[in-house]
């Protein structure tokens, strides 16, 4: 079998290093193409002092190859198309949480004692499930790419690699399946695949994971080697099968084959699995799956590489926007940047079933199959904003009209609104609002009517809604209690730093709005309003000499917290207004009490709350994604002197290598809680009880760092570009090229921002 048809490439199971060094005979003609003819010479000129590409490849964006095994807390990865996305099981070939909403296949069914999310083409070897028998050693490996994934199992002196693909836009499931016999001698043996569905369609908003109906009808279908499964209580279909067919058919779902292979010889098996509403155009679709799965498999390659492609080239025809490209010979740079751009990329959703076209989603893996969340979202706007800024708009024009001081987050199948009040949603949809007006310069907006009201006055609202939550009369909004907060901090309640820091900068940011409108006494009237309550969270809540901050009770009691949230929100938010001595003092609580070598806590391990709870998302074992990149922005700006620049780059070029083992996850481990995988910070399992997903889009603000931080490059509403470079510790030398502002592009340098 050629290599082309079974997915692999002499390149799959290479490190990073190694698969750049490869690349660097082929970047001239990745650039060449991009640029075109007329502009080769330079482009094959510049290549040459670049190593790293500016358009990466889909290669360039796998992860490293992981070996885990059954036992190890890790998590699996998983896949997307434009309509759904699947995970991988503990295996190395089973699959769940397969969801194409409205439609679902191994998710969880609803009966008594449900296991959970079930598993299909699970693997037997001469009659023993493979991933818990002695002869594999529950040992699987894999290598992440946004298009596939590669798995790797060795048993019994048999190698067994599968590759795992969603066709672009189909209901579909295709994996190739090839057994190598790596002994001297003739093997005989069987291989058994457990079949499962739980198929369903789930009409109305979704929420906590993927549904699924315990009674699925199971008819084997002989003649095309496929198990069908049938919903009984909504329509939908799942077949499932192999090609060439299976020998025979065990226990209602197990499909055997008998195999007999020489010595180095191997064999492939081509799985398929078809969604769709009726059985008769599932079967139909289970056999062009089967008939063209070599097509599908070069055409799903081609189809990322495109959509990567287009990702960073101007007018592409795949994005409303673009991102611009690093030129850079710092390799920690480039992952930082690129590996924040898979985030992105996997949450992305084209699908006909979507109320709001083309959009974005939070999670990714199997928790959240649907939702975007304003908190998560915002913290990697300004990418968006330049990538897909049509998407961001409606996302922002969708809250405005749900009630988002209910909800936390919108379902993308119905529109809806789901779950309880996040407190960080004003805040949020100000800091989205924000960076589609400065990167688009679309100010039109503002006066366009969303549901009755012109958006501007819509911002105004939430940049003063907090007055509607200080409900003790202290100058402060009350954000309620643990479920609308941070969740996993019991203490951090109530009148919170963080949250109130937010309504500073919102009041400023709708001042300059309302003032180029034309009423410059509502925005002095802002912008002072703004100056007291800054004022107010600095008196009451800092704590003196410490660094941190404190939460305001209902009693009038407060509770210390040393959290990441209220250091970087206040960073983020008004660092305007902390003296110097504040400032040192927040750094220093910084690096002795929540930094770590590959990552950093979120809660300090010496705060009285650190036993609560051990997500590591919020806890003092770990960290969401954005709290990294997010602090690093702050310390940065607070302090410029040499030292701490030097300290920061440090630091900073290690989080990248955490996007190691695939995007960035909704949380990773500081050591030595937990090792670190290949030098990168291991990222957190969706097991109880760390419960934090594979991907989280929120991981885009490492692009945001990059752009603003890194190359300094502060993309004002009405002033320009202005450019604060600190490039000196990565590369002087490093250009982010057709950075789009305002209509045009911009190449960023040391030197500043140049129109292109």
């Amino acid at each position: 079998m050629s290599k082309k048809t079974t997915g692999f490439s002499g390149l799959d199971w290479l490190g990073p290093f190694n698969r750049r060094f490869f690349l660097k005979g082929t970047v001239a003609s990745t650039v060449w193409s991009m640029l075109g003819a007329s502009n080769a010479s330079n482009a094959i000129a510049d290549s040459t002092a670049h190593t790293l590409p500016p358009v990466p490849g889909l290669r360039d964006l796998a992860s490293d190859r992981i070996l885990n095994r059954f036992r190890d807390l890790y998590s699996p990865p998983a896949i997307q198309n434009e309509w759904g996305y699947v995970k991988a099981a503990k295996s190395v070939a089973g699959i769940t949480a397969l969801s194409f909403p409205p439609y679902a296949c191994c998710g969880i069914p609803e009966t008594a004692w449900s296991p959970g999310y079930l598993a299909t083409c699970e693997l037997y070897l001469n009659g023993e499930l493979l991933n818990v028998s002695a002869a594999s050693g529950g040992e699987t490996s894999y290598v992440w790419y946004p298009h596939r994934m590669v798995r790797q199992a060795q048993a019994e002196g048999l190698s067994i690699t599968t590759t795992t693909f969603m066709p672009s836009k189909q209901r579909s499931l295709l994996q190739s399946i090839v057994v190598k016999n790596l002994s001297g001698r003739r093997r005989t043996f069987t291989l058994g695949f457990d079949l499962r569905a739980a198929v369903t369609r789930k009409s109305g908003a979704w929420f906590v994971n993927s549904p699924g109906e315990s009674d699925n009808r199971i008819t084997w279908d002989a003649a095309r080697g496929c198990l069908i499964f049938e919903a009984q209580q909504s329509k939908a279909v799942s077949v499932q099968g192999f090609l060439p067919k299976p020998d025979r058919m065990e226990n209602t779902r197990l499909l055997i084959f008998e195999a007999v292979l020489g010595p180095g010889e191997l064999r492939e098996f081509r799985y398929a699995n078809a969604i769709a509403a009726e059985k008769t155009e599932a079967i139909g679709y289970y056999g062009r799956l089967q008939a063209n799965f070599s097509a599908l498999l070069q055409q799903n390659e081609d189809v990322f590489a495109g959509l990567v492609k287009a990702a960073f080239t101007p007018g592409n025809s795949e994005f409303s926007g673009h991102l611009p490209q690093l030129f850079t010979e710092d390799e920690s740079l480039w992952d930082l940047y690129y590996r924040g751009f898979t985030n992105l990329l996997f949450g992305r959703r084209a699908s006909p079933d979507s109320a709001y076209g083309t959009t974005y989603l939070t999670l990714g893996g199997r928790v959240l199959p649907t939702l975007s969340f304003p908190w998560d979202t915002s913290l990697a706007s300004l990418g968006l904003a330049m990538l897909d800024p049509g998407p961001l708009r409606r996302l922002i024009e969708n809250w405005m009209v749900q009630d988002m001081h209910q909800h936390l987050a919108t379902d993308y199948i119905s529109g809806q609104a789901v779950g309880p009040w996040y407190a960080v949603n004003d805040m949020a949809i100000l800091r989205c609002a924000q960076n589609y007006l400065r990167v688009t310069g679309d100010f039109a907006w503002l006066h366009r009517t969303v549901n009755g009201k012109q958006v501007l006055e819509r911002l105004v609202d939430h940049a003063l809604y907090w007055k509607k939550l200080d409900r003790y009369g202290h100058g402060l909004a009350d954000y309620g209690k643990i479920e609308n907060l941070l969740e996993v901090v019991s203490t951090y309640l109530h009148e919170v730093a963080g949250m109130n820091a937010g309504n500073v900068s919102g009041m400023r940011f709708v001042a300059t709005l309302v003032e180029r409108a034309g009423d410059s006494s509502r925005a002095r009237q802002l912008r002072a309003e703004a100056d007291d309550l800054a004022g107010r969270i600095n008196r009451l809540l800092y704590v003196q000499g410490k660094g941190y901050w404190r939460c305001g009770q209902p009693d009038g009691s407060y509770n210390e917290v040393r959290h990441c949230y209220d250091l970087l929100s206040v960073f983020d938010n008004m660092d305007q207004d902390l003296s110097d001595k504040q400032k040192r003092e927040m750094g220093r609580f910084f690096w002795t009490e929540l930094h770590n070598p590959v990552w950093m806590r979120a809660l300090s391990a010496g705060d009285a709350d650190a036993t609560w709870n051990i997500r590591p998302d919020h806890s003092s074992i770990g960290a969401y994604p954005s709290w990294p990149p997010m602090t690093a922005k702050g310390l940065l700006r607070i302090d410029s002197s040499p030292e701490m620049a030097s300290q920061l780059a440090s630091w900073i070029k290690q989080l990248g290598k955490a996007g190691n083992q695939g995007p960035f996850g909704q949380a990773h481990f500081i050591e030595p809680v937990f090792t670190s995988v290949q030098g990168g910070a291991r990222k957190s399992p969706d097991d109880a009880p760390y419960l934090n997903d594979w991907c989280c889009i929120a991981a885009g603000s490492f692009i945001d760092m990059v752009i603003d931080s890194i190359f300094g490059a502060d993309l004002t509403l009405h002033d320009g570009i202005q450019v604060t470079s600190r490039l000196e510790h990565f590369d002087p030398q490093a250009r982010l090229v057709n950075l789009l502002y305002q209509g045009k592009n911009f190449s960023i340098s040391g030197n500043g921002a140049q129109p292109i």
